[in-house]
C-alpha cells in the first residue's frame, strides 16, 4: 500500500463510532477504497449495518477521508450507491486519481487527527461569536446545524435527554449492548483497542464498581424497581443543562441523508476541537426515537417515548421530514480527556 493510501486508511480509522466498535471494513483494490460493514467482526456486538447510527460513522468516515485527502492535496473520485445492500453493505467508493504530496504531515499537524470526545465538565464561559458564527453555517446537502445558547433552551433540551435516559436505562437490549461495549482495566498499553474505555468517562469514587455491578441486567433490574434509572438518568443529562453551548445535526432520514448528517456531524466537532473547544456528542434521544419507529422501545415506556418524539419536533421545530441525527454539549474543558484506542490498523484495512 502506498502512502496516500496507508494515510488516507489512518484518517478513516480514527472516525468515532458508537462505543467506540469500529464497524468499518476498509478494502484496498489498487487505488479504490470500498467502505463496508465487517459484520463478522462486529456482528450483534452494535448497531446493525442499515442502522441510522452505523450510516453516520460511515458519514462521518467520509469526511474523515475527505478532509484527509485535502490536507496533502490528493483528488479523490466517489461513488456512493443509490441505496444500501443489507446483504453486501458498501457504503461509498473512492478512488484516489491525484496522489497529491509525497511527503505525508505528522498526524498531529492535521485537525481531524485531534478530534476526540471530552466528557468531562466544561468551562461556565462563553464561546467566542464568531465560533457560533462559523457553526450556524454549517451545512451538507439537506444536514443543517441547530446552535442553543439560550439558557431556558438548554435546560429544556436537558430535561429531553433526561427524558430519553429514563427509556434507555430500562431497556434491556439497550443495557446488554452496553455492557458487551464496556472495558475495565485498561492501563496497561496494549490492551483494548476496541470498545468503551471506562477511563474515558467521567466517573466519581466508585463509579467503575457501579458499572461492573450494573452490568448485569438482572442487578439493573431490580435496582430499577428502586428507581435507580431515574437517578441514572439525571445524572446523564446535568452536563447538557449546565453546557454553555448545544449543538443539534438535523435533516432528512434516508440513507444518502443521513451519510450527509454524520459528515456534517464530524466537521463541526473537528472544528471545534481545532479550537481548543471541547465536545460530547449525545444519541439517546435519537436511539429512542429510531427504537420507537421500528416499535422496538418496552410496551410500558411507548407514552414516554410519544413525549420524547413530541418534544423533539418542537424543541429543534423539525419541519415534517426532518429528524434530530445528533445533539452535542460543547465548551471550553477543564481537564484533558483521554482518548479512546483503536484496533491496529490491520485489523480493519485489507488490500487485495
Amino acid at each position: 500500500m502506498h502512502a496516500i493510501a496507508h494515510f488516507l486508511s489512518q484518517a478513516a480509522h480514527i472516525t468515532p463510532s458508537p462505543d467506540n466498535t469500529q464497524p468499518w471494513q476498509l478494502l484496498w483494490e489498487n487505488d479504490m477504497l470500498s467502505v463496508k460493514f465487517d459484520a463478522q467482526r462486529v456482528a450483534n456486538l452494535t448497531f446493525p449495518a442499515d442502522s441510522h447510527a452505523t450510516l453516520l460513522t460511515m458519514g462521518a468516515l467520509s469526511e474523515n477521508i475527505f478532509q484527509a485527502a485535502t490536507a496533502v492535496d490528493a483528488q479523490l473520485d466517489w461513488l456512493l450507491p443509490a441505496k444500501l445492500d443489507v446483504h453486501d453493505p458498501v457504503y461509498f467508493q473512492t478512488s484516489i486519481n491525484k496522489m497529491g504530496a509525497t511527503q505525508i504531515p505528522a498526524l498531529e499537524t492535521i485537525p481531524l487527527f485531534l478530534r476526540h470526545t471530552n466528557r468531562h465538565p466544561y468551562q461556565r464561559r462563553d464561546l467566542p461569536p464568531e465560533c457560533i458564527f462559523q457553526l450556524k453555517k454549517l451545512s451538507q446537502d439537506s444536514a443543517r446545524i441547530l446552535v442553543f445558547e439560550d439558557k431556558a433552551a438548554i435546560h429544556n433540551i436537558a430535561k429531553l435527554v433526561q427524558k430519553a435516559a429514563d427509556i434507555r436505562f430500562q431497556t434491556q437490549e439497550v443495557h446488554a449492548w452496553l455492557a458487551k461495549s464496556l472495558r475495565f482495566n485498561t492501563l496497561s498499553t496494549d490492551q483494548y483497542g476496541e470498545g468503551l474505555d471506562v477511563t474515558t468517562l467521567d466517573l466519581p469514587p466508585g463509579g467503575q464498581l457501579f458499572l461492573r455491578l450494573i452490568s448485569d441486567w438482572r442487578r439493573m433490574n431490580w435496582l430499577n424497581k428502586l428507581g435507580t434509572y431515574k437517578a441514572m438518568a439525571m445524572i446523564d443529562s446535568q452536563p447538557v443543562g449546565k453546557a454553555p453551548l448545544v449543538i443539534a445535526v438535523v435533516g432528512p432520514s434516508g440513507f444518502k441523508e443521513t451519510m450527509s448528517a454524520g459528515r456534517l456531524m464530524n466537521r463541526a466537532w473537528i472544528g471545534l476541537n481545532q479550537q481548543g473547544i471541547a465536545a460530547h456528542p449525545y444519541y439517546v434521544i435519537t436511539d429512542q426515537l429510531q427504537r420507537r419507529q421500528t416499535h422496538s422501545v418496552p410496551l410500558h415506556l411507548n407514552k414516554l417515548a410519544d413525549t420524547v418524539f413530541e418534544q423533539t419536533q418542537q424543541l429543534f421545530q423539525l419541519n415534517d421530514d426532518e429528524n434530530l441525527h445528533m445533539l452535542f454539549r460543547a465548551g471550553y474543558p477543564v481537564k484533558t480527556a483521554v482518548k479512546s484506542k483503536r484496533l491496529p490498523l490491520e485489523t480493519v484495512c485489507l488490500e487485495h
